[in-house]
């Protein structure tokens, strides 16, 4: 995280301007297949009536959007409770703005891939089928998200080398830890490199990780230069009536999800929104 803090630091000396000051901006990585104003219309009445909330603001990175939030560009962020548990524990800055139980979005965690790799797909999904029913996911995730949120620092984890076997790329982006991050060195770690490492292993095959920014995994995707990709589905929203987000772009699959978990959002510990 000395990386984080670094670059957060600069953005803020620089003066970096993210959104209206008017409004109350809530921070959002951006999506694959929505933008940020089809988001916004989507969302104005169902959502946005239920919460302070006045807009979303896209970010291509974390660390962009960690520096909003610090200068008081945008209210709060929305993320994964994993990654908002993890810098909760690594700052006493940050805290939790709870939201009405109907505002409560749960998220699973899957894996895209282009529609000419099924068969690849449904080997992954075998897979991580397989990773639940064995309890290796289950020690996987307390290791390498529980115990990490705890204070640990897991190591870097590398794929075996399988000669004359076939390579398939993953993008990481680095925003979602302690699942998808870098450590100070650059090199990949978290759960996720974790689990594509495994997966690798019971496939015998090679895996190689590439780095990109969020807003680019669709079309890394699409373009082949990756043949991986890391994706959150928001569950609840396709299950009420008007809200039509689908975040999935055309010609992908999608794996066996290999973890939940729900929305959170996240905001400074000295925050208007806690007082209310």
């Amino acid at each position: 995280m000395k990386r984080v803090i670094a670059l957060i630091l600069v953005l803020l000396v620089t003066g970096v301007c993210f959104g209206t000051e008017n409004e109350m901006l809530l921070g959002h990585l951006t999506k694959l297949g929505v933008d940020e104003e089809t988001l916004n219309a989507e969302l104005a009445e169902p959502f946005f009536s239920l919460t302070p909330f006045t807009r979303f603001k896209y970010f291509y990175t974390i660390y962009g959007m960690i520096a909003a939030l610090m200068s008081g560009r945008i209210a709060a962020l929305e993320i994964d409770k994993y990654t908002a548990d993890y810098l909760i524990s690594r700052t006493k800055q940050y805290a939790v703005f709870g939201l009405p139980k109907t505002s409560v979005y749960n998220v699973k965690f899957s894996m895209l891939l282009r529609e000419e790799d099924a068969e690849f797909c449904e080997r992954i999904s075998s897979a991580i089928r397989d990773m639940k029913s064995d309890g290796t996911l289950a020690a996987m995730k307390k290791k390498y998200i529980d115990d990490c949120i705890a204070g640990t620092d897991p190591e870097t984890v590398k794929p075996e080398h399988f000669d004359g076997a076939l390579t398939f790329k993953v993008a990481l982006t680095g925003d979602h830890p302690p699942m998808d991050y870098f450590a100070d060195a650059g090199d990949p770690i978290g759960f996720n490199t974790a689990l594509v490492s495994e997966i690798a292993k019971r496939l015998k095959m090679n895996a190689v990780f590439i780095s990109v920014h969020s807003g680019a995994r669709a079309i890394c995707l699409e373009s082949k230069a990756c043949d991986v990709v890391f994706w959150t589905e928001e569950v609840d929203y396709k299950d009420r009536e008007g809200w039509e987000l689908d975040d999935r772009p055309e010609h992908t699959l999608v794996t066996e999800p290999y973890l939940d978990s729900t929305l959170t959002y996240v905001t400074m510990s000295d925050s208007p929104l806690l007082k209310k």
